[in-house]
């Protein structure tokens, strides 16, 4: 389980990195997220961006701590899905940018990645109640890499699912 709950951190810290750099590497792109954040008052749209992007980043970093990193993740992941799903349900066009500046329009292939995110870090839970302290070294071997690869494919998600779907979002 030492394995798991390691990579499990690895793949969540590194997504949430990715997430932080996408929208903090320049001030333009932070200045673009916020302008994307449609239905967030606009004099409120750059504070709440700085704000979701310190949290992603705090959450990257608290991932050395399974119980704070897990628990602030999990956090993060339900609101993000909250209000994916309320702009998805009231037909707001808004443009995912969760990792960095992006065309593709918040849809159902989000929910489908932050359900699976919210399932990495239950996963995390579950091993980090069975966990016996840190992994061996070739656990940790396996887990990092692995870790890393899962953040990949949530980092392209959107045009990986881009591969399957028509312009509608069906198959």
């Amino acid at each position: 389980m030492d394995v798991l709950l390691l990579t499990c951190q690895v793949l969540l810290g590194a997504v949430f990195a990715i997430a932080a750099f996408g929208k903090l590497r320049s001030r333009a792109d932070l200045r673009s997220f916020a302008a994307g954040l449609v239905p967030v008052p606009e004099r409120l749209r750059l504070p709440v961006a700085a704000v979701v992007a310190a949290g992603e980043a705090a959450t990257a970093a608290l991932m050395v701590i399974p119980r704070v990193g897990l628990a602030l993740g999990g956090l993060m992941l339900a609101a993000f899905t909250l209000v994916i799903a309320r702009t998805v349900r009231r037909g707001v066009r808004m443009t995912c940018r969760c990792f960095g500046p992006s065309a593709v329009p918040l849809g159902p292939v989000h929910l489908v990645r932050n359900a699976l995110l919210l399932l990495v870090v239950a996963l995390g839970g579950t091993a980090l109640a069975f966990s016996h302290g840190p992994p061996a070294a070739g656990a940790v071997a396996v887990a990092i890499p692995a870790g890393l690869a899962g953040a990949v494919v949530f980092a392209a998600f959107d045009d990986l699912a881009g591969l399957f779907l028509d312009r509608t979002g069906r198959v």
